[in-house]
C-alpha cells in the first residue's frame, strides 16, 4: 500500500497495534493510520486527535463525518471519501442529503446552524476568508469559536493527509 515500512493490521505491535485495536470489528484501519504506523510517535498523537474529536461536546458524528467528506472531495482523497461516505450512509443520510452536501446545498439531516457550519467550512476548504459578519452568524446560531475551529481544522487536516498519502502511496 506504502512505499514506507508500516504496520499493517494483524502484524502491528505494541502501540500501534493497540491503536489498530479500536477499529477491528468495526471498520478497516484507515489507510491514513496506517501509513502514520511509519512513525509511531505521529501515529499516536492523530490518534489523540481522533479521541478528541469522538468526545467533541458539539461536533456529533455525522457533522465530522461530512465536514471530512467535503475535504475528501476537495483533495480527491478516495481513501477518506468512500470510508465517510459509508458513515453517512449509516448514520442515516439519504442520497439526496449526499447529493446536496456534494453540491454544496443544505442537508435536509443538519440543522440550519450545521449547515452554516459546514459552509464556513467550504470556505476555508477552498482557502478563502471567513469574514466577521459570517463569524457572527455562526456565533449566533449557537457555535462556539473553538467549534469553528475545530471543524475547520478537521478539514483541513484531512488535506494533509491526503498529500501524505499521495506521496507515499504504491
Amino acid at each position: 500500500m506504502f512505499i514506507l515500512d508500516y504496520q499493517k493490521p494483524g502484524q502491528a505491535t505494541d502501540g500501534v497495534a493497540e491503536i489498530y485495536a479500536h477499529f477491528l470489528g468495526r471498520s478497516e484501519v484507515p489507510a491514513p493510520l496506517q501509513l502514520l504506523s511509519a512513525s509511531p510517535e505521529m501515529l499516536g498523537l492523530q490518534f489523540e486527535q481522533i479521541r478528541y474529536f469522538m468526545g467533541h461536546e458539539r461536533l456529533n458524528f455525522p457533522m465530522l463525518a461530512a465536514i471530512r467528506f467535503l475535504a475528501a472531495s476537495q483533495a480527491c482523497f478516495d481513501h477518506c471519501l468512500i470510508l465517510n461516505r459509508t458513515w453517512l450512509n449509516k448514520s442515516g443520510l439519504s442520497a439526496q442529503d449526499m447529493d446536496n452536501l456534494s453540491k454544496g446545498e443544505p442537508v435536509d439531516a443538519f440543522s440550519d446552524a450545521e449547515n452554516a457550519l459546514l459552509h464556513a467550512v467550504r470556505k476555508v476548504l477552498a482557502k478563502e476568508a471567513v469574514h466577521e459578519k459570517e463569524m457572527a452568524t455562526l456565533r449566533g446560531m449557537g457555535w462556539k469559536d473553538s467549534d469553528i475551529l475545530d471543524a475547520c481544522a478537521q478539514g483541513t487536516a484531512i488535506i494533509g493527509m491526503s498529500y501524505l498519502i499521495k506521496a507515499f502511496e504504491k
